[in-house]
């Protein structure tokens, strides 16, 4: 009886430790959406830091101000680039490939971004900035933000809306 009741529980455990290494890794969350959601709001976020600049060097005199406000331009844009990376890995190679045309124009606008974030660097410490210099450079950011956000709302769209089943009629 003792054995068989060690037989058996030697058995259970075998079993338990067989189905345990099997199929226990759960799929990847999927946080695409989230982080696609996240990347419009950094964009939202920049629309209104290019906006207010430009705005301010409307009335800026003082290259001073401009250099302190195009400085201040180029630390704001410093975490998109790592936040457009943390949303292509969030990406699954399956919605990469459906969303290919729209995600290259997204790279595309990130590489302006990384121009457009080296030249406010540049304005940031040249002491002689003049004020229509960081006015352009805001309405470039602008402008490459209104395209980046427009295609991160197309991409969400694509990513959200499924696929259309064929419909047989018989």
């Amino acid at each position: 009886m003792r054995r068989t009741l060690t037989l058996a529980g030697l058995t259970t455990l075998a079993l338990n430790l067989a189905s345990f290494g099997v199929g226990t890794i759960p799929p990847r969350a999927d946080s695409s959406r989230a982080a696609l959601v996240s990347l419009g709001q950094e964009y939202g976020d920049l629309q209104l830091w290019a906006t207010a600049i430009a705005q301010a060097t409307d009335t800026l005199e003082s290259p001073e101000s401009a250099r302190a406000l195009a400085h201040q331009l180029a630390r704001v844009m410093g975490p998109l680039e790592k936040d457009f990376e943390k949303t292509t890995a969030a990406l699954s190679t399956s919605q990469l490939e459906q969303i290919l045309p729209l995600w290259e124009r997204m790279v595309f606008a990130h590489a302006g971004f990384a121009l457009l974030q080296e030249r406010a660097s540049t304005l940031g410490v040249d002491p002689s900035i003049d004020p229509a210099e960081l006015h352009d450079l805001a309405f470039q950011l602008s402008v490459v933000l209104d395209f980046a956000a427009q295609i991160q709302r197309l991409a969400l769209i694509e990513l959200i809306t499924p696929p259309p089943t064929p419909i047989r009629v018989s």
